[in-house]
């Protein structure tokens, strides 16, 4: 099976530590440390054959722990989950004791990342109005459902995953007839498209990855979802003031959507909020649940309501309102 290697840099002291954190969320990771290598070479009884010749091809690396994925949507859950924890211990060690944390990411041929987990990817339904089918499936569409039809190609959201599947749901519960959206991080544009096919006018769809651009294209295009309808932008918010000034133009926004992470959303919270009508929804997920109280916290600081939460399988997401606005 192919597989993704994830690589994060850290220190002699904490490699054990950190692969039983990591561990927790991929299942398994293997510690990499050139001392325990120099400690084995130089122990009182030589074993010589039991080392192979390229663990000592650079020696001066730093040590590691390593991480394999699978190449699907769950592997690229389990990246997004490694990437919060990394974030949570690197804000807190204020020591220096787990080192760089810096994660390397080795991904299998693209063809392979786009191909070998389509037989995990079936249609099913969400909430009462969605019929969500992969491009490759012939849909068999329920009576009284609507068509979304997807191919996430390497962008992240099939619609399966709990965090992008709740705010399906919260969108199948509003009522979107005109409403103006705004995606940020938008991946593979799954919210985006839902959010025009319940009814939605305009829908601006960001990301930090110019693949997703694309890939969001290629799936409004598959919806039978007009250029005229939605506008592409690749850019990180949170650093480019022309971007933030693109959205503060083309606003305010009915639907603002963020199933990002929680550090993300928590620094997002100073612009969000402004960009949105007065009535208007703000849909938070990507949290996992320990995190879910400091989201809050910060969005009740600017002035909003949470009106709607789910939960599940340890992630949380929260859909806001302007703090006054009624529904």
């Amino acid at each position: 099976m192919d597989y993704i290697e994830v690589r994060t840099e850290t220190t002699h002291d904490a490699a054990e530590l950190l692969a039983e954190l990591l561990a927790e969320i991929t299942g398994g990771a293997q510690v990499d440390d050139p001392q325990t290598i120099e400690d084995f070479v130089n122990a009182p009884v030589k074993r010589w054959d039991y080392i192979e010749e390229q663990l000592f091809d650079n020696p001066q690396r730093n040590p590691s722990v390593n991480c394999y994925l699978p190449p699907d949507e769950e592997g690229a859950q389990m990246l997004r989950e490694m990437g919060e924890l990394l974030a949570q211990l690197k804000n807190q060690d204020e020591s220096g004791f787990y080192g760089s944390l810096k994660m390397d990411v080795s991904q299998v041929k693209s063809e392979d990342w786009e191909n070998n987990w389509k037989q995990y990817y079936k249609p099913f339904n969400v909430g009462d109005r969605l019929y969500v089918c992969p491009s490759w499936e012939q849909a068999d569409l329920p009576e009284g459902r609507v068509l979304l039809t997807m191919d996430p190609a390497s962008s992240f959201g099939t619609g399966s995953h709990a965090t992008t599947r709740m705010c399906m749901e919260q969108l199948d519960q509003l009522n979107l007839d005109g409403a103006k959206i705004l995606d940020v991080g938008c991946g593979s544009g799954i919210l985006a498209c839902t959010a025009l096919l319940l009814g939605g006018k305009h829908a601006m769809a960001c990301d930090i990855e110019e693949n997703a651009m694309k890939v969001t294209a290629e799936n409004m295009d598959k919806n039978h979802l007009s250029g005229l309808r939605y506008s592409t932008r690749c850019g990180n918010l949170l650093e480019d003031e022309s971007l933030r000034d693109e959205f503060t133009a083309n606003g305010p926004y009915d639907v603002i959507l963020a199933n990002i992470v929680a550090d993300v959303l928590i620094a997002m919270s100073q612009y969000l909020p402004g960009w949105m009508t007065a009535d208007g929804h703000l849909i938070l997920s990507g949290i996992i649940d320990t995190r879910a109280e400091e989201v809050r916290q910060a969005f009740k600081k600017v002035n909003m309501i949470i009106v709607n939460e789910i939960a599940r399988d340890g992630w949380v997401m929260l859909c806001c309102k302007k703090g006054g606005a009624q529904g």
